[in-house]
């Protein structure tokens, strides 16, 4: 429990809002398609790794963060299409997510080039 400023005891509320029975089953879903997807990636980036192929891209481990970047955009979109993260129109909730992959990108260029 938290209290006020009036020292009046009031409930806990949860940070995301109420979360029913539904948006649990989404978010599970959701995550379960994330973990197949890095599952099998996983998989396959170690039978490439194996071949000694000798590409940069596999031997700086971005390989890896690729899975990881693309598990999570696997998850969000499900949650989005499904009207749990976002409860607004399609378009703007995946111009949302365009707009935070392209800063993101610019942040770790611009990270790659200092460093």
């Amino acid at each position: 429990m938290t209290i006020n400023k009036k020292n009046e005891s009031i409930e806990d509320k949860p940070i995301y809002g109420k979360i029913d029975e539904r948006t649990k089953a989404v978010v599970y879903k959701a995550d379960s398609y994330t973990a197949r997807f890095m599952m099998f990636a996983v998989l396959i980036d170690v039978f490439v790794r194996g071949l000694n192929i000798d590409i940069s891209f596999f031997n700086s481990n971005w390989d890896l963060m690729l899975i990881v970047i693309t598990g999570g955009i696997i998850s969000t979109a499900y949650q989005i299409k499904n009207k749990v993260v976002f409860n607004a129109p399609h378009k703007k909730s995946f111009i949302f997510l365009i707009v935070l992959f392209i800063i993101s990108a610019i942040i770790a260029i611009i990270t790659n080039i200092l460093f």
